[in-house]
């Protein structure tokens, strides 16, 4: 194998990978999702001028500032084309997250072999162009985790031949961290945690230069952003953490902790080849000594601390992974170790092992991708991103162009509807959620006053936390277009009911549901 390999230069390998998840991401047609739609509309703002406005208005819905700035050329020149032409730049940072995946495994193994697999299991792994073709920022952090970790590794392990009087390579690292990092969190808000585990790294390193050299780029990227967060908002959390961190929908909503620690059945079900090499890695004591970064702290410490907080994060605070979106930025490292992991073993059975881990993993994701292209052609598209699409559209034709709508989601809606949005459970405004807690979600429309309700059956229907909300009243199949039913003094006068698809196409679905649409009054 090694000799087979050897005959092949790296570049070719990895044009050979990118390729194959370019392919991945093509046959993942129509697929852009709901929160993609959320980042249209802010470049949409951005490129109009009005920076980080949402249809008209400020909003704090934003968890990823930095994507949607450099979507707003994207819109300039593409238009309501964005739809597609954000896949193509989503699929510029998969293939560069496959290279950069390779560029380290290799700094960190030195072995090409380790790091042609963990390339290879980044590359074939349907979650990476599965994201990309969802037109999300996911494989941009990703590339952006790699990148910042490359450059951690030279400042704390520099080359033999570099010296210490030789400050100039050494700052302009620190200064290339910084810019990445603040970047980062700028990107996805877990960068502020990758942040701090690589800064303790310097410190335990005593590299007090370093820090200064490091955060103050750092801190000059993402400041105006959260200062301007901050002035319009009184806080520096984005509505959506906000929402995640004191609603704990997910949480309430499926059982607590006890049955949604996503992590470790991702690792028993999904990642089964390489689990047991994982923890290889760790428990096997190999005749040949560790790899060097192993026993050096200031490098292991942050790998380790990076894997763990996406173990518990994710598995405990925020128990979904919603398809592995948010432990993608993991998985290169939990590649790698499980990679050497297998390495660990007696020479004459690491080939053979390493053949049917690579072949069993690609089964694995063969299946999921078949699955998922499945699922979104019979189900999400015709009953998700098509309904609120059609929402969209029926606003922008019948409703005045001020009007404030209020809804649950504000993705296609809202991109194509261009009206302002309320959003009930407070993706736009961390103000909803108290209401979102209570299920007094009709005190809420009573403060804020929108125009136009937009009631989403099956969101009402299907999850715990939204069945004791006090206007799911309002879907009642006896109201006919034109009548009007009053809660509390607020009068809901039906305007339009759009059907969600075809329920017997998705399994998912058990009944037809509607997206009723009302005209609201409200007494003085």
């Amino acid at each position: 194998m090694k000799k087979f390999l050897a005959r092949i230069p790296n570049s070719v390998w990895l044009a050979l990978l990118v390729l194959l998840a370019f392919a991945q991401v093509y046959f993942l047609r129509n697929v852009v999702m709901g929160d993609a739609f959320i980042h249209f509309v802010f470049a949409r703002g951005i490129a109009d001028g009005q920076f980080f406005f949402y249809n008209g208005q400020f909003s704090a819905g934003s968890t990823s500032p930095f994507w949607s700035l450099l979507l707003a050329p994207v819109w300039k020149i593409f238009g309501m084309q964005i739809i597609w032409a954000v896949k193509i730049l989503a699929s510029f940072f998969v293939a560069l997250a496959i290279v950069l995946a390779f560029k380290f495994a290799e700094k960190i193994s030195s072995n090409r072999i380790a790091a042609l697999a963990t390339a290879a299991l980044l590359a074939t792994n349907f979650v990476l162009p599965f994201w990309a073709a969802k037109g999300m920022e996911t494989p941009l952090f990703v590339c952006l985790v790699l990148g910042s970790f490359l450059v951690y590794l030279e400042l704390v392990n520099p080359p033999a031949k570099s010296t210490s009087s030789s400050l100039t390579p050494q700052i302009s690292g620190e200064l290339t961290l910084g810019l990445i990092l603040g970047v980062a969190i700028l990107t996805r808000p877990e960068a502020w945690f990758l942040t701090a585990f690589l800064g303790i790294g310097l410190l335990a390193q005593k590299k007090w230069r370093a820090l200064l050299t490091v955060g103050l780029p750092t801190a000059l990227i993402f400041a105006p952003y959260y200062f301007w967060l901050f002035a319009n908002t009184g806080s520096i959390f984005p509505s959506t953490i906000a929402r995640i961190l004191r609603a704990r929908q997910w949480a309430h909503e499926f059982g607590g902790i006890f049955f949604t620690l996503e992590i470790p059945k991702i690792l028993v079900t999904k990642f089964l080849p390489l689990t047991p090499f994982f923890l290889l890695f760790f428990f096997y004591k190999p005749v040949n000594p560790p790899p060097r970064w192993w026993v050096n702290s200031s490098i292991s410490y942050p790998i380790f601390a990076w894997l763990a907080f996406h173990a518990i994060f994710f598995s405990v605070i925020f128990p979904t992974t919603e398809g592995y979106r948010y432990i993608l930025a993991a998985l290169p490292f939990f590649y790698l170790i499980s990679i050497l992991g297998v390495f660990r073993l007696p020479k004459k059975w690491q080939t053979p092992i390493l053949v049917l881990v690579l072949l069993g993993s690609l089964l694995i994701s063969g299946q999921q991708f078949l699955e998922r292209r499945a699922s979104i052609a019979s189900c999400e598209q015709p009953f998700l991103d098509q309904a609120r699409r059609d929402v969209g559209l029926w606003l922008e034709e019948n409703t005045p162009t001020d009007s404030l709508i209020a809804l649950k989601e504000v993705d296609q809606s809202a991109f194509f509807g261009e009206r302002r949005m309320l959003s009930l459970d407070g993706t736009l405004d961390a103000r909803a959620i108290p209401f979102v807690q209570s299920g007094d979600q009709l005190q809420f429309l009573k403060n804020e006053r929108p125009n136009f309700f937009v009631l989403e059956e099956e969101m009402y229907r299907e999850y715990p936390a939204w069945k004791k909300s006090n206007v799911l009243s309002l879907a009642d199949a006896n109201l006919k277009i034109g009548d009007t039913k009053i809660l509390d003094g607020v009068s809901f006068t039906l305007r339009a009911k759009l059907k969600s698809g075809d329920p017997k196409s998705c399994s998912n679905f058990s009944s037809d549901y509607f997206w009723w649409i009302f005209a609201v009054k409200f007494t003085p």
